[in-house]
């Protein structure tokens, strides 16, 4: 049985305020013309340096060949990441932040298609009442369908998607070497990535601007290195579902930052939309946790 760790849940909190900060800082670098794909590519480069830099000081440098496993997880990095940053370009900090939320509601619905079990009566209604969430944040009610960003609400639950299956894939990871060292595997995979995506598309000179050149060092090592590690960490100790049930606090962060730094506000109908994606997908993990316990205490009993 995975061991439990208070502290965990603080790590993923602190993860998900790292996030909703970056959040906010990279739609201010996409207002000044950095592209998002550049943004992550060496938001990640520079968040590998700095792995590399705590891998040497707990004498840990040497990097064993990387699994399939890994591969796979720094192909999902790459793919959630850009997914994430292209989101955020094209939808309000808020709305971006919501859809993406929806990824707790992915990792349970594939543990349920693991059990092979047909959801409950509350899963579904839960899941019922995340997809109106999703309705009402996207606008399509009370609003005019042809402002509708069609293309960033599709990004925004690609992104989740790929954020659920992270989450998965990062539970297993995560219990192979130290925190450090099991994401170095995986950064250093993808900073590989998207150093080669770099190479061929050129950086832009909004890029290489000096004066985004603190807010993209954030970017890379509060934006990335920071949370991720603290993810990591948290999931390790807490496990995939039950961080993702504290992770909630992201949006409404995310949210308020971006109200005070760009001005941006929701509807009446997109905030209680964005409230229900939050109260539906939090209940029914914690429906799915009192599940696996009962089911736990019966095999044992």
């Amino acid at each position: 049985m995975q061991k439990q760790n208070p502290f965990g849940l603080f790590a993923v909190v602190g993860a998900s305020t790292f996030w909703a900060l970056a959040a906010n800082v990279a739609s201010s670098l996409f207002e000044g013309g950095v592209s998002p794909f550049e943004l992550a590519g060496v938001s990640a480069i520079l968040a590998t340096i700095g792995l590399m830099a705590l891998n040497l000081l707990q004498k840990h440098p040497i990097l064993r060949v990387p699994s399939l496993s890994q591969i796979a997880l720094s192909a999902l990095f790459v793919m959630f990441v850009g997914a994430d940053y292209l989101a955020i370009a094209k939808l309000p900090v808020a709305i971006a932040i919501v859809l993406i939320f929806m990824a707790p509601g992915f990792v349970v619905l594939w543990n349920a298609l693991l059990s092979r079990r047909v959801p409950s009566a509350k899963v579904l209604i839960a899941l019922a009442l995340s997809f109106l969430g999703v309705v009402l944040v996207s606008g399509v009610v009370g609003g005019d369908l042809s402002q509708v960003n069609w293309f960033g609400i599709a990004i925004g639950l690609t992104t989740a998607i790929l954020f659920a299956a992270y989450t998965l894939l990062s539970e297993k990871i995560g219990a192979q070497g130290t925190p450090v060292n099991a994401l170095l595997q995986t950064f250093s995979i993808a900073s590989l990535i998207w150093f080669g995506f770099l190479l061929t598309q050129g950086l832009t000179p909004h890029l290489l601007e000096v004066i985004n050149a603190p807010k993209i060092l954030y970017m890379g090592i509060m934006g990335t290195l920071l949370p991720y590690l603290l993810f990591l960490w948290g999931v390790r100790h807490v496990q995939a579902e039950r961080a993702a049930i504290v992770a909630s606090i992201e949006p409404f962060i995310a949210g308020i930052i971006a109200w005070i730094w760009f001005g941006q506000y929701l509807t009446l109908l997109q905030i209680t939309g964005g409230i229900l994606i939050v109260v539906a997908i939090s209940s029914l993990q914690i429906n799915n946790q009192a599940t696996l316990k009962k089911n736990r205490l019966n095999y044992e009993g």
